[in-house]
This record gives C-alpha cells, structure tokens and sequence, in this order.
C-alpha cells in the first residue's frame, strides 16, 4: 500500500467522532475520564500503555510500538482551560457542533483536536501492524495549561526520543521555537485607617500605581526586542486586586504580571529587570513595602532549523497538502521546552487549528486539517521509522 492509500483509508476513519468523545469529556478540574477513554481505545487494539500519576485524578498515559534505536514522540495534551461563562458560549462548549467546514467545541482547537489526530495516527500505524525501524510513542499528557508539570514529568523520569512533535493548534505549519512566559504576583502593603482620615493609614493602591507606571515604561523597552521567528518579547499587568471597602484606607493591593521571552532572554534576567524596577521605586518612595511571588517561569524554547526532524516534517506536509511550508515560531508557551531543555530531543511543534482561537468562547477546528493532521503525522512517523 502506498501513501496515497494510506490517506484515502484515513478519510474513511470518523475522527470528528473521535473529537467529539474527547470534547464532551470536561477536562479542565482533572483529565482522567479523557485518559480512561484513549485507554480503553488502546486495549481495544492491543496496545500497552503506562499511567504516570501527577496528582489525584491527573495522569499521564504513555504507549509505545514497534522497536529499534530510532524513536519518535507524539505528545499532546488532555486538559483544557474552563469555558469560563458558558451563556457566551453560542453552542455548548462540551458538545462537538459542526457548522458548515469547522467544528465548534472546547478545546477542539486546543489541544483536543492535536491529541484527537495523534492518537487516530498512532492507532492506525498501530492497527496496519506496519513493520517500523524503531519505536512511535504517543504521550497523552495532563496539566500542560499548569506549566507543564505533566510533560516535564516524563523528562524528569528520563525519556529518550531521536525526535519529538508537540500537538498545538500551528495551522499545519512547523514551529521550531516558541516563547518563555515568567508569572509573578506583586503585593503592595500599606496601613488601613478610616478614609475620611487618609493621612493617618498607608495607601497600598497608590503605592502600587508608582509601581504599575515604572513597569509600563519597563514594557515600552521590552516590547523593542525582536526575534525574527518569535515576533516581540512583552511585559503586561494582567490583574489588579485591592482595597476592603469604600470607606476604608487599603493596606493591600495586588498585580500580576505576565512577561513573555524570546529566545536570548532567561527567567533570572527577567526577574533581575523587574526587582531592579522595584528597587528603584523603594528609593522613591520609603514607604513602599511590596512582596513579589513567582507563579509561573517556562524559559523560551527554540531548536535549529536544519535538524532533520525538521526536514522531515516539511517534506511529510508536502506529500499531504502540496504545499511548501516554511518554519515558523509559537507565540504562546507549550511543553516543547520540557522535551528540549530537559530530555534533550530536538522537538517541533505542529498541530491542526488556529493558535488566535485558543482560550476563547466558541472555540473552533477546520474539518479539513483535523484530517490532514492526521496523515501528516502518519507520513512523518512513517518517513522516519521505515
């Protein structure tokens, strides 16, 4: 059987069945109904699989054909972001609704429809019982929206692959990079007192204005550095907190600051920035007393374009699509770094769906690169390991 054999047999699998088992499955509190399901499905077809516990109802799931020295990870993830305000939602998010060429439903773009397709390619090679130079592996991985903490599991226990491919929404093109993204909590303290008093308490929500306007201007300077795959590096106050009551002077006031980094800058260097900022504030005014907490530090992630991998990816689209796809960079963070950084396998990232409808009411997938996701990864697993 040849490849074009091997597509038209795909477009005759219901993988928009597939997808919709997985969207109706909530999986942004814990995965593990979304793990009993891609476990039952390998059982089914004589597949053997290893669990990796990351917490309570939170687990990984791993399998592996064939066998050899070359090898080669398909990993995507099972948890979604919440739907957040289900009334905004046109269709309900935990139903799979197709209109006209494009399936609505959470997490169809992020990362389900990714998943869904590697796992329909990892059962077909698995099912055609094709003889393969070397080992496919298809990890099913849980709380990748929580830093990664499923895939860097797997790193910590000492995985070894020739390549990886991480499954998130790209738009069929290769990623070889994608950016670092630091969190940190800022707490401002102050001293209440009666607000018709003013003077007599400390105003933690003024205190943390002087500090908001230093770290706008910090952003005007970031946002300068340029990476020609990855765009512009970014710092931005995502949230403020504070304050008890109208009548009340606060003695607490709180901002969260996402900074995302490109390829050059570090999480240490980053932090420096912004404390060196704070610092400087302090000297301003001496009654700034802050506190600053780290949520979140994903360092940025790239690998060079002339890795075969690479190569490899590029000439398997062409043979599905016809078309020639350069590389291109991710702009969000995903679990590429866990692979790269921490197991050393040169990792692409590659996926069906639009990165621009991840983490948004009406959340949706082509119909036509949910399928040709899915050859894709065939050809590429095939290319490689025969």
């Amino acid at each position: 059987m040849n490849k074009r054999e091997f597509f038209e047999t795909i477009n005759k699998i219901d993988i928009i069945e597939i997808l919709a088992d997985l969207v109706k499955i909530p999986s942004y509190e814990n995965e593990q109904a979304i793990v009993d399901y891609i476990a039952k499905r390998l059982r089914k077809i004589g597949v053997e699989y290893e669990l990796t516990d990351i917490e309570p109802r939170r687990q990984n799931l791993v399998a592996t054909i064939g066998e050899g020295a070359k090898s080669l990870i398909f990993n995507s993830h099972t948890d979604t972001v919440s739907p957040g305000n289900m009334e905004k939602w046109s269709e309900p998010p935990l139903k799979l609704t197709r209109k006209n060429d494009n399936l609505y439903g959470l997490g169809s773009c992020d990362a389900k429809g990714a998943l869904t397709a590697m796992l329909v390619a990892f059962e077909y090679i698995a099912s055609e019982h094709f003889s393969l130079d070397g080992r496919l592996i298809f990890q099913a991985v849980c709380c990748e929206e929580t830093r990664g903490r499923g895939t860097f599991a797997e790193a910590k226990k000492g995985i070894k692959a020739s390549y990886g491919i991480i499954g998130e929404p790209t738009g069929l093109i290769p990623m070889i990079g994608h950016k670092g993204g630091l969190g940190l909590e800022i707490t401002s303290f102050g001293r209440s007192a009666h607000a018709s008093a003013p003077e007599e308490g400390i105003n933690a929500i003024s205190n943390m204005a002087g500090v908001i306007k230093a770290l706008d201007m910090l952003s005007d300077d970031i946002s300068s550095r340029k990476d020609s795959l990855l765009g512009k590096a970014s710092l931005a106050i995502t949230q403020i907190s504070g304050g008890r009551a109208t009548n009340i002077i606060p003695d607490q006031c709180s901002i969260t600051i996402d900074r995302r980094l490109i390829p050059g800058e570090n999480i240490d260097d980053a932090k420096k920035e912004i404390f060196d900022i704070i610092d400087k504030e302090k000297k301003n005014n001496p009654l700034l007393d802050v506190s600053i907490e780290q949520k979140i530090g994903i360092e940025p992630c790239s690998i060079s374009p002339e890795e075969p991998i690479v190569k490899i990816a590029k000439d398997s689209i062409y043979e599905v699509t016809n078309e020639k796809r350069d590389v291109s960079g991710f702009q969000a963070c995903c679990d590429m770094w866990c692979l790269v950084r921490h197991a050393g396998i040169p990792t692409i990232i590659l996926g069906p769906g639009n990165l621009s409808m991840a983490h948004k009411v009406n959340e949706y997938i082509a119909i036509k690169e949910l399928y040709d996701a899915v050859k894709i990864y065939v050809a590429i697993a095939l290319n490689f390991l025969r």
